[in-house]
């Protein structure tokens, strides 16, 4: 059991380079996203420029480069047709050896982000059900991809662990905002 935990976070740690590797492509995507902000709001709706971005901007900033992190490890880095098939049994993936289990926990971790910068960027999503909602439409969206390009197989089990991922993104992100609030609380009450 310890031997078997201890290969499923090595195939974890291993394949957590991939996404890292994508980085650059997300930062890039990220500054050219800024850019056209930029040029839009100045050019084409005449606003004056902002010296530097707030906080709204530099989280929508953190969602392109996440969405394109995520576009380019769950689609864009396989070929098209180097995957086709659908699995629509429950949990078939935790079924395999300590690779399979490395999948199923990557799946979660992948969709954290998701349920920790939409929420924080979003207002309407700050709801958990309305984020877990968009979290599982995302999944959806990108199964259904992978599906019709055949980039990837559309498994039941990835749309669960990412759905589940989102969700305990949301409740690291609600913690996370409770605790700064009640910070912020309790010292203005001291400054009293």
């Amino acid at each position: 059991m310890i031997h078997t935990t201890v290969q499923v976070i090595r195939y974890i740690l291993k394949d957590l380079l991939e996404p890292a590797a994508y980085l650059p492509f997300g930062i890039a995507a990220g500054g050219l996203f800024l850019l056209s902000w930029y040029l839009w709001r100045r050019y084409v709706c005449g606003e004056k420029p902002v010296r530097r971005p707030d906080r709204s901007q530099w989280l929508l900033i953190l969602c392109v480069v996440y969405a394109a992190v995520l576009l380019k490890l769950a689609f864009f880095s396989r070929e098209p047709g180097s995957r086709t098939g659908i699995d629509l049994i429950p949990f078939s993936t935790w079924m395999g050896g300590p690779q399979a289990h490395a999948y199923f926990i990557e799946n979660i971790l992948m969709f954290f982000p998701f349920g920790i910068l939409v929420p924080a960027r979003f207002r309407r999503l700050r709801n958990p059900l309305f984020c877990v909602d968009a979290g599982f439409l995302a999944s959806c969206f990108l199964e259904l991809a992978q599906l019709v390009t055949q980039r990837g197989y559309c498994q039941l089990d990835d749309i669960a662990t990412n759905t589940l991922g989102a969700g305990i993104g949301w409740l690291i992100w609600y913690k996370t905002q409770k605790g700064w609030n009640d910070n912020t609380e309790k010292r203005s009450r001291g400054n009293r």
